[in-house]
């Protein structure tokens, strides 16, 4: 059974194989036709004149030399057609109009005149000129049944007339079909090329977003811990003399945080290339407001006199809304390492409301911090990362002294 099924499956798929030669051989043509058009209309020249225009004419009647060379000078026109359909129908228009007054007889290359239509109307110009051009073709070929013809009155060349204008207007219609198909492919290939546009677009956007989110997380991890280890390294070094056990605690302090930060770039690197750890573990999540003890601590250690406290029940937040009010304090109490000078009190307030987060950081130093590390993307983070919540930031001097960071959030 197994035998008979594949016997009967051969011959048939052997006799779907050549229509799907065929249609391929078809379609590459059509696409060299279509890519190439002076090669491929020449093409279409030669097969006309070897095929059509040479049997016919050498077997007429009449000026046979004539009547040839004027074939002749009409396929001569068509390699050019899609290139230039205005000036071949012009020229095809004048040859047909010399062929009126020299000789007495239609020739095979009159052919080329409906050719010269469609190609006007599919190619040609937007507008008027495929009208104009399908009506000169039909004046033309009622002048050539009447001129070509011994009476004028008699029903044939009535016939005549009317079969060559419905050829006429046979080939103006081709054309016109023809160039709405270009129309619909040429308006597909623009929304293809305004789709990819957007989509490149798209990306680009996001992968600045994606830069301007890592420049945040990185410069907010460095900036604190540096700015920690600067303060408690000055303070070794001030005190590694008269009081060395001081020294040698500060210096631990400083390999702690200096290894804190190592960790905090290791889980954002780890996130961005979606790895674990070394050993396979899972690496620590982002942190967020329950490690802001943690962080008031590390600064406190560093000389910062700073209080957290919290107002209002405290409740889960996003991740993104957690990470943001984290990196918010950091980076303000980073500046207030930096610019603030000396300081007596620095109070970090976190409020939970209904309806968003309270973050407030004040000190009492000199007030003129600049919330920024030379190049002003200290702020501009701040406010960034508050602008994706659709939060509010508010930063400056306070007029009783000292600096003032007020954020709100809403959940």
């Amino acid at each position: 059974m197994t035998q008979h099924a594949t016997e009967s499956h051969g011959p048939a798929a052997a006799r779907g194989a050549p229509p799907l030669i065929l249609g391929w051989v078809i379609s590459r043509f059509a696409r060299w036709y279509d890519e190439r058009p002076v090669a491929g209309d020449a093409c279409l020249a030669g097969l006309l004149l070897l095929a059509f225009v040479l049997p016919s004419d050498l077997s007429s009647e009449g000026d046979v030399l004539v009547g040839l060379a004027f074939s002749i000078a009409l396929v001569a026109t068509v390699p050019f057609r899609r290139r230039a359909p205005v000036a071949v129908f012009a020229t095809v228009s004048v040859l047909c109009l010399a062929q009126l007054a020299v000789l007495d007889n239609i020739v095979a290359g009159d052919v080329v005149a409906l050719i010269a239509v469609y190609t006007v109307v599919a190619y040609g110009p937007a507008g008027r000129i495929g009208a104009a051009a399908t009506a000169c073709a039909v004046v033309g070929a009622v002048l050539a049944a009447a001129r070509w013809n011994e009476r004028a009155d008699s029903p044939a060349w009535l016939e005549i007339a009317a079969s060559t204008v419905v050829s006429v207007l046979l080939a103006a219609t081709l054309g016109a079909w023809r160039r709405s198909r270009r129309a619909e492919h040429d308006a597909l290939q623009e929304r293809n090329r305004l789709l990819a546009q957007e989509r490149d677009q798209q990306a680009a956007v996001g992968a600045a977003l994606e830069r301007a989110r890592i420049a945040r997380e990185l410069h907010d991890v460095v900036a604190h811990s540096l700015s920690v280890m600067v303060v408690q390294a000055d303070g070794a070094a001030a005190s590694a003399e008269q009081r060395p056990a001081a020294a040698a605690a500060t210096l631990r302090t400083i390999g702690d945080t200096g290894r804190e930060a190592l960790v905090q770039m290791r889980s954002l690197l780890g996130v961005l290339r979606e790895e674990s750890g070394p050993n396979g573990e899972a690496l620590a999540p982002q942190p967020g407001t329950a490690q802001l003890d943690a962080l008031v601590e590390q600064v406190v250690s560093a000389g910062l006199p700073a209080r957290l406290s919290v107002e209002g029940p405290a409740r889960p937040l996003a991740a993104t809304l957690d990470l943001t009010i984290y990196r918010l304090t950091q980076e303000a109490l980073t500046n207030v390492l930096k610019h603030a000078g000396p300081v007596s009190r620095v109070d970090v307030v976190l409020r939970y409301r209904d309806d968003a987060v309270e973050l407030l950081l004040r000190d009492d130093g000199r007030g003129a911090q600049v919330a920024s590390d030379g190049r002003g993307q200290g702020l501009a983070g701040m406010r960034e990362r508050v602008d994706v919540h659709a939060g509010t930031l508010a930063a400056g001097p306070r007029d009783e002294g000292g600096f003032e960071v007020h954020a709100v959030l809403p959940t």
